[in-house]
């Protein structure tokens, strides 16, 4: 069984139907934010030096909040999926965890979108689009090397912003590929990605979700929320 963990709130439909279409892949879910108060939420917003993320409620609001503050719900959230019979635990984000744990597999959509992308484009010029502009410089640690050089811009996935306008900026900068960093990123804006720029677009939840369904090729449709 398939775990799926969110640093926003359960269940992510816009996230898994990105990520799977209508295929058959089973799944339990936690999110991080679950049960919280806004004032709950309100309190892991970022400041000074903090980590910023940024992930959906389920009435659809955005919320930014620190990482710094969120990993202990992260984690309680990896293991109620565990603990609900999942054997494979996914985190919804593109940031790195690497303090989180799980006596079953974790997988990570940052280190399997690296990977990706560094076997397309070793060399070159990487267009980068965020979700926020505060993740510019982590964006810039995260992606650049000896070889290739970033360029962030940065749209919500939640609030409406056009992602086209954001890959035309891109493309006018010249860059080789973009990768839509942020598993809020959906096919829609994909399609708006590939509309203004020719070269290989990468979306983050869709490279996550195809490698996940070759791991997981198991049961057949979602069985719950945690």
């Amino acid at each position: 069984m398939l775990g799926l963990v969110t640093i926003g709130q359960a269940p992510r439909d816009d996230v898994t139907a990105s990520m799977f279409g209508v295929g058959d892949v089973a799944f339990v879910e936690a999110g991080a934010l679950d049960g919280l108060s806004d004032a709950d939420i309100a309190a892991l917003a970022p400041s000074g030096s903090d980590h910023v993320l940024v992930t959906r409620l389920t009435d659809g609001r955005e919320v930014v909040v620190a990482k710094e503050r969120l990993l202990p719900l992260v984690q309680a959230a990896v293991d109620r999926v565990v603990d609900q019979g999942a054997t494979v635990v996914c985190v919804l984000c593109t940031g790195a965890f690497p303090e989180l744990s799980a006596s079953v597999l974790l997988v990570f959509p940052d280190r399997l979108l690296s990977g990706v992308v560094d076997a397309t484009l070793p060399s070159g010029k990487l267009g980068v689009v965020m979700p926020h502009p505060g993740q510019h410089e982590s964006m810039m640690a995260k992606w650049t090397t000896a070889e290739r050089s970033v360029i962030t811009d940065s749209v919500s996935p939640y609030a409406g912003g056009d992602v086209g306008a954001v890959v035309a900026r891109l493309r006018a900068a010249r860059v080789n590929a973009i990768v839509l960093d942020c598993m809020g990123f959906n096919r829609s804006m994909l399609a708006e990605a590939r509309e203004e720029f020719d070269g290989p677009v990468f979306l983050a939840n869709g490279v996550v979700g195809a490698i996940l369904s070759e791991m997981t090729a198991t049961a057949r449709k979602p069985v719950g929320a945690g």
